[in-house]
């Protein structure tokens, strides 16, 4: 390359594999699974619908910065169609902050075909196509087989929400890489801003850069002590910094799960860790051999980066990942389950795949160009490699659009949209509606405030207990094990509500002395004012 390129033909190219990778990645349809979740304190605070009414939406979150920008995006475009463009963004980022670590490891740009060769393969193994012929051919658990953590946790994922911005871990393990240590911490901070589950992962990498900086800049034993102080002062400084940085998350932090307490906060981790998150949680329940096989992928890493500076890093964070592991394991601690050490796993396990498809893709000698009016092996080889990448690349698009497509008329076709379409378009701030615990998109699809609902659950240990009191009147009804009409009235006389979804037909939560405002062939929406 004779001259580096501007930087908006950098900016377009980014802009362009952006929108490539969200494609080839299909992200699901808004509102789709943890979006309901997410979304809700920002959209209630925009004034979407009578959100504001809603009790959890009162509560105080863990995520603010994220609300914050779901709060501004509905306030100024009334949509959150730009949710798509930011994700899109993110993938970028992504994308870009492998390549470049792939990159400075093994030269990638050296060639053309090398460069797209990798890059095809980076994309197929992140694909929608991938992820469905892995939960078709196998099992649902091996959907993210390559790209995921363990524990069914991910940085990329099919929606957008706070998790997603973990993607600016991998962009500070790239500036660190370059030898920026110092601006390698603004993105690690802005991925604990959004999510502060990503403290414990910023922590261990800034343990490795310190350690790293010290390696390089300690002295031989025959210097003075005055050397020895010096080179301990670089990574002090980092260390002090990126403290500096996100202390302002880490006091919020403490603030939300801080409870005066004891027994309360001990009986709301119980919950959390036993009965809302034990997929997550209890190394018992996600244990399995796909974890294996992440394993061995991971130590193949190890094994092709040994002589790079990203050795260190991976080593040191997962030392410290498999410590605090065993730990938790040993004591069984609550508290450490749900600190989740192992999801640090959703960096090292793509950092292990790129790095051994970039190791793989170096190994196969491919020219950068062909001499003037030479044909040979090689450059034919060349030239079959850029296109079957191309071709890779299409078919993934393409694949990436109609999965789109798909779960979009999906959503659209539900049993519960008609009625939740009537909800919305006959809303009334004077209602709170009793829904089934399961029906988590009510919120966002209806505008309406709800009682409870399983999936999303409050942060402060008060909040989580009064959750799960809803939760246990809620299940006692739609499993019939109260009298439905008593039931009702109870909700409607106690807790202030004034209707209530039931699955049309069943007996268990019939009260035909009730009004009835909707009707169809799957639900019925009592008044019970």
């Amino acid at each position: 390359m004779d001259n580096k390129p501007s930087w908006w033909k950098s900016a377009l190219a980014f802009l362009g594999w952006s929108i490539l990778f969200g494609l080839i990645y299909a992200q699901s349809p808004l509102y789709t699974s943890n979006q309901n979740t997410y979304f809700l304190h920002g959209m209630a605070q925009a004034g979407f619908g009578y959100l504001d009414r809603d009790w959890l939406a009162s509560t105080q979150e863990l995520m603010p910065v994220f609300s914050g920008l779901v709060f501004l995006t509905y306030k100024i475009f009334h949509s959150q169609v730009l949710s798509y463009a930011y994700y899109a963004l993110l993938m970028g980022v992504y994308l870009f902050s492998m390549f470049g670590i792939m990159d400075t490891l093994f030269d990638l740009r050296r060639s053309k075909a090398r460069t797209l060769a990798f890059t095809a393969l980076f994309l197929a193994f992140h694909s929608a196509a991938l992820r469905f012929v892995l939960s078709r051919g196998l099992e649902p658990e091996a959907t993210f087989l390559f790209e995921g953590g363990v524990a069914g946790q991910r940085i990329l994922g099919q929606v957008y929400q706070p998790s997603v911005f973990g993607v600016f871990l991998t962009l500070s393990i790239y500036l660190f890489l370059r030898k920026r240590p110092h601006l390698a911490l603004i993105p690690m901070a802005a991925a604990i801003y959004f999510h502060p589950v990503y403290l414990l992962a910023g922590a261990l990498l800034t343990l490795a850069y310190m350690w790293i900086i010290w390696r390089e800049e300690r002295c031989d034993s025959h210097f003075g002590s005055d050397c020895h102080i010096a080179a301990l002062k670089k990574p002090f400084l980092l260390g002090l910094t990126s403290l500096l940085l996100v202390a302002p998350a880490v006091a919020y932090t403490a603030y939300i799960n801080w409870s005066s307490s004891p027994a309360i906060a001990a009986q709301a981790l119980d919950i959390l860790v036993n009965f809302r998150n034990p997929h997550h949680a209890l190394i018992a329940s996600w244990l399995d051999w796909t974890v294996a096989v992440k394993t061995v992928i991971f130590l193949a890493a190890l094994v092709v980066a040994r002589k790079t500076r990203l050795f260190p890093i991976l080593v040191i964070v997962t030392l410290g990942v498999l410590l605090l592991t065993a730990a938790q394991a040993v004591t069984g601690s609550d508290t450490l389950a749900l600190l989740f050490p192992w999801r640090v796993s959703i960096l090292l396990v793509p950092l292990g795949l790129a790095t051994v498809l970039a190791y793989a893709v170096t190994k196969v000698k491919l020219p950068e160009r062909a001499a003037r009016g030479r044909s040979d092996c090689q450059s034919d080889l060349r030239r079959a490699a850029i296109a079957l990448s191309l071709v890779l690349i299409t078919g993934l698009v393409a694949v990436g659009v109609m999965r789109f497509q798909i779960e979009s008329a999906r959503l659209r076709s539900g049993a519960a949209r008609p009625m939740m379409a009537w909800v919305a378009a006959n809303r009334s701030a004077a209602d709170v509606y009793l829904i089934p615990p399961k029906m988590a998109d009510f919120r966002l699809a209806a505008g309406m405030p709800v009682y409870v609902d399983f999936v999303t659950a409050p942060d402060r240990s008060a909040d989580v207990l009064e959750w799960y009191r809803r939760l246990q009147l809620v299940y006692a009804f739609y499993n019939g094990q109260t009298d439905p009409c008593a039931a009702l009235h109870a909700f409607a006389a106690d807790e202030g509500l004034t209707r209530a979804v039931v699955p049309a037909g069943d007996p268990a939560t019939a009260c035909p002395s009730l009004p009835v405002v909707y009707a169809d062939a799957d639900y019925i929406i009592y008044e019970i004012k």
